[in-house]
């Protein structure tokens, strides 16, 4: 156990969270995989700034498509093994940090998290305009992350971040310890411990010594429900 008493979890959504991300399902509904595959494997090469990225490369692409599509799709993401028996046993406050709105509340809501910050696409008569607006898009993860903590009365020290990827580095940066799951290479340096496969399980004995795990969870795949 360490002496930080920590008030706040933070999880990235995508690839961390769930199993896959609501980007490439969006992508691969419209028709445009390929290229909004070769814009992030330009982003996490180059180290441009993935939300601009998204705004602006991106999310264009996605005009056009129904609001009830994007329901459907972020219903059928798959959370990652562990993600469930970890997050809903979290025994300080829990935040998801995330590209869209409509997938940060379906997990909020199914993780029982208490805080969510994402962005959310603008739709007109429910169609997607292509338009994305929000406060991760406009100042990244790291002021979101600064205007929570103030809200909280915390320090950043008492926080926890667990991501995977370049939007992930400045809560790895800000936070008291993070995590790395399965991280993308060019933030694979930046979190305090790396995980290389995404799986839950494997931040429990890091959570535990932490206090922010109800004891009753094992770092074990069995123990998933």
């Amino acid at each position: 156990m360490t002496d930080t008493t920590y008030e706040l979890v933070v999880f990235d959504g995508d690839e961390t969270l769930i199993d896959g991300d609501i980007i490439s399902a969006l992508a691969g509904h419209a028709g445009v995989a390929a290229e909004v595959e070769a814009v992030k494997a330009d982003v996490w090469e180059s180290g441009a700034d993935p939300m601009k990225a998204l705004a602006e490369r991106i999310f264009p692409h996605f005009e056009g498509v129904s609001t009830e599509a994007l329901d459907r799709l972020v219903r059928s993401l798959q959370f990652a093994p562990g993600a469930e028996t970890v997050a809903r046993n979290v025994t300080c406050q829990t935040a998801i940090f995330t590209a869209l709105s409509p997938l940060a509340s379906h997990v909020a809501d199914e993780l029982a998290l208490d805080w969510e910050r994402a962005n959310t696409p603008v739709a007109t008569d429910g169609v997607l305009t292509g338009e994305l607006r929000g406060e991760i898009v406009d100042r990244g993860k790291g002021p979101v992350l600064d205007a929570l903590v103030a809200d909280l009365g915390i320090d950043h020290d008492q926080v926890i971040a667990i991501g995977d990827g370049p939007h992930d580095e400045p809560l790895f940066t800000r936070a008291g310890f993070s995590i790395g799951l399965d991280p993308k290479p060019s933030v694979r340096e930046v979190p305090d411990v790396v995980i290389d496969e995404r799986d839950f399980f494997r931040t429990v004995p890091y959570l535990h010594e932490r206090g922010v795990l109800d004891a009753t969870v094992r770092g074990e795949r069995s123990a998933e429900c």
